[in-house]
């Protein structure tokens, strides 16, 4: 016998050929994918509208935490970001980069002139040498010649406060989340039934918004979740969760939390769905690899709390679950920061290798003593500054040109 099988939310038939649908958006890191639910078209349609919302909405938290995606894509970057210290884009991982002209050049009637660069490394300073020496209208070689009677410094510095506008849900966001649990629940009961009449207005507020459904049948629920502690115990403390149970006359309601940060109640169907039946689907966006969609056979979260949200007291507590998201990219940042200072300063002494002793006491002395104080300063926002000779600046210049000729 062949069986055909319908999309959920349009007349198109699935094949082999579907594309396949993230049930939890790999943009939070899901990794469960069906093609037995929604076609190729509604995927795509959703992905560019309702689903782009939510990635766009968790970009700056992907980007403060450096959570991939559910297939392994670094998290996204943040461009021209306004700080304390200028515009700034937030790179991958996360670090600083500045949003400036490279390099300024003020010369003078009697040849001299005065240069300033301001780039994120010495490599990228290395690349602007033909640039500059083409505005003073001389060859690299003679460029580096007058520089090593120059003198400079090397400046390291914060980018300071970078204030964030962040904003989580609305209309699009909620459809996007009543999507996911939509398609879960179709994997439990099937499409026929999330098809027929109790899922109508359910359907239609996914493909098409309904603001009345909106507002009568997706609730901010801001209370803490049963098994809390033991979800953030397996899935870390950012989790996501989607969680559809039904009662014995077939209520079928669903429980989004988003990095438990946020949460939203929707009613898929007043009644006439499957009866007593939930399926469940958590993640680790610290550890996409870490996600269960048997989470519903191991803790059983009653039915009538998952029916009487309460939004009272939402904003005091989304803004306390925030706060420790803030918290945690302060440690993490820190710690990378602290792993690049030390990196840089083994570099600069000619240390390939950190784990290897170093059996040198004197160089011993020098790196220490300048990791030191590079980290002290930077905990303290203190500038570092590195006087540095003409000789010097010319050398770091060739070193960087030719380690990046050579890469």
């Amino acid at each position: 016998m062949f069986i055909v099988t319908i999309c959920i939310f349009c007349p198109n038939e699935l094949t082999d050929d579907t594309k396949p649908e993230h049930i939890l958006l790999n943009a939070l890191g899901g990794r469960k994918t069906t093609k037995l639910v929604d076609c190729s078209a509604c995927n795509c349609t959703f992905g560019s509208t309702i689903d782009n919302e939510v990635a766009t909405q968790v970009a700056i938290i992907r980007n403060m935490l450096q959570l991939e995606s559910g297939t392994g894509r670094a998290p996204p970057m943040l461009r021209n970001v306004q700080s304390a210290s200028g515009t700034i884009n937030l790179k991958n991982d996360g670090a600083p980069e500045l949003v400036a002209k490279p390099f300024t050049l003020q010369k003078f009637p009697d040849g001299r002139f005065n240069l300033q660069i301001m780039t994120n490394s010495i490599e990228e300073a290395a690349r602007y040498v033909p640039h500059i020496a083409a505005q003073i209208g001389c060859s690299e070689e003679e460029l580096l010649e007058k520089l090593k009677s120059a003198t400079g410094a090397l400046v390291e510095q914060q980018v300071g406060t970078v204030p964030h506008h962040l904003g989580l849900g609305g209309p699009l966001a909620v459809r996007s989340a009543t999507k996911s649990a939509l398609v879960l629940w179709a994997t439990l009961v099937g499409n026929d039934e999330v098809r027929s009449a109790p899922y109508d207005d359910v359907r239609r507020f996914v493909v098409s918004d309904d603001n009345v459904f909106n507002r009568s049948r997706s609730h901010l629920d801001s209370r803490y979740l049963p098994y809390g502690d033991e979800l953030q115990r397996r899935f870390g403390k950012f989790f996501n969760l989607i969680y559809v149970r039904s009662d014995a006359t077939g209520r079928v309601v669903a429980h989004f939390t988003l990095y438990n940060i946020i949460s939203w109640q929707i009613v898929l169907a007043e009644a006439g769905g499957t009866p007593n039946a939930r399926i469940g689907l958590v993640s680790n966006p610290l550890d996409p690899g870490e996600w269960s969609d048997t989470i519903a056979d191991e803790i059983d979260i009653d039915f009538e709390w998952l029916n009487n949200p309460d939004y009272s007291d939402e904003f005091k507590r989304a803004r306390e679950r925030f706060e420790g998201t803030v918290r945690h990219h302060f440690v993490t940042q820190r710690a990378r920061e602290a792993e690049r200072i030390i990196s840089d300063v083994f570099e600069k002494h000619g240390i390939v290798d950190e784990q290897e002793p170093i059996t040198d006491p004197e160089l011993r002395e020098k790196i220490t003593s300048e990791a030191s104080r590079r980290l002290a300063g930077h905990l303290a926002g203190i500038p570092y500054v590195e006087e540095l000779t003409g000789e010097e600046i010319v050398a770091r210049l060739k070193a960087a040109g030719t380690s990046r000729a050579n890469s």
